[in-house]
């Protein structure tokens, strides 16, 4: 088997004595890759590496670049940091290194983290010791957690960019806007959910530099954006705001089923009250999650799980494509999905039968495995079409 070289690593950085470090880095580790306390997880499945220890010349190890079509090099700037030479001078190398595929990330945990130099000073800091304007003290356990919100939000926007080879958003112009590389489709029930989703996207507006890469649009009136949504809606993400009459509406259900076909990023936000007479069966398979108390706590899981889903979307797709592309023979036909596969599928699994001939046809998706109860019942469907990921897959 060829070695793989993966759509994107990721390199976090931080100095040994800063105490907080360790606890950003690992839970980047579970955002990024997979829930470090849960190996068997589903996740991004990101390659993440760590850079803290100091080796016989007092630097960390050296970033190998060529292992990666892409690489995120993450920074976690403190005090100790800034005033560690060897340090100082690992960064000055690496900074040496930065092309349009390989990026650094400075994020700022300390007041003096700007003024370090070490050739980051044209890049965009993202600051760790701010939420929402307030200061934060990262020695707090809360404010630590607000911190690591933040920046794995900041994060997850920089890498689908470095993915979609999009410029820096310190390049971002207000031209830019214009051809946002993601859109960001709202969708709910104009008479019980637009209320919520109309401060959802006031929230995005006013507090988040979403808008050069999240153009976030509101389809409430549904048939005037019809075509529109159609043609867009494969490059987009789609965030549902799921209320009492919601599956009661016929272009909520279309926008859904239009969205499954181009297997785009979806989020739905739970918000049923009374409930429903019958719920839409095509919400399932998707990650979901609740506004809760808290609104604006509420709305940044939101637009955190979103990004989530559409890096996900981007990786998944070039590192199962390379696996189809290795695998693909005389005798097989893979097909990739970003998504575990469900019987929503199999409208496109007719259409790929219909051009087969005797090739077995492979259905390959991303780990980790669903379990023989869900398997059985898409076999049960058609028993010669394999569902498999790429721990499984024989190459």
């Amino acid at each position: 088997m060829n070695n793989i070289e993966y759509p994107l690593n990721i390199y976090v950085v931080w100095h040994p004595n800063f105490e907080a470090g360790k606890k950003i880095a690992e839970e980047l580790y579970s955002t990024f890759c997979r829930d470090y306390q849960n190996p068997l997880s589903r996740g991004i499945n990101i390659p993440v590496y760590f850079r803290y220890s100091k080796l016989e010349n007092n630097k960390p190890l050296e970033i190998d670049l060529s292992n990666a079509e892409k690489n995120a090099i993450v920074l976690l700037i403190d005090e100790e940091y800034i005033l560690d030479e060897d340090f100082r001078s690992y960064t000055e190398e690496l900074t040496k290194k930065i092309d349009d595929d390989n990026r650094i990330f400075p994020i700022s945990l300390c007041n003096k983290a700007y003024s370090i130099g070490c050739g980051l000073s044209t890049l965009q800091f993202t600051d760790g010791t701010k939420f929402f304007e307030k200061d934060l003290n990262l020695q707090n356990k809360k404010d630590l957690e607000k911190s690591i919100k933040k920046i794995k939000t900041e994060l997850l926007h920089d890498c689908s960019r470095l993915i979609l080879n999009f410029h820096p958003k310190q390049k971002d112009k207000e031209q830019h806007r214009i051809g946002s590389p993601v859109k960001l489709f709202l969708s709910h029930a104009k008479k019980d959910g637009e209320n919520t989703t109309i401060k959802f996207k006031q929230f995005i507006e006013k507090n988040l530099k979403l808008d050069v890469f999240f153009d976030t649009v509101d389809i409430a009136n549904g048939y005037d954006f019809a075509e529109q949504f159609e043609q867009e809606i494969k490059h987009s993400a789609l965030v549902v705001f799921h209320t009492d009459e919601y599956s009661n509406r016929e272009w909520c259900r279309r926008e859904i089923l239009i969205a499954k076909k181009h297997k785009s990023p979806i989020v739905v936000v739970h918000n049923i009250i009374d409930g429903e007479k019958r719920a839409f069966p095509y919400l399932g398979n998707m990650p979901t999650t609740v506004i809760g108390k808290k609104e604006i706590i509420g709305f940044y899981k939101i637009v955190n799980l979103t990004l989530y889903q559409v890096l996900n979307n981007l990786y998944q797709n070039r590192l199962l494509e390379w696996y189809s592309n290795m695998g693909t023979n005389d005798n097989n036909e893979i097909k990739v999905i970003t998504s575990p596969p469900e019987l929503f599928n199999f409208l496109d699994i007719k259409k790929y039968k219909e051009n087969l001939g005797s090739k077995k046809l492979i259905i390959l998706y991303p780990d980790p495995p669903l379990g023989l109860e869900e398997l059985n019942i898409l076999n049960e469907l058609d028993e010669d079409v394999e569902f498999t990921t790429p721990i499984n897959l024989s190459l």
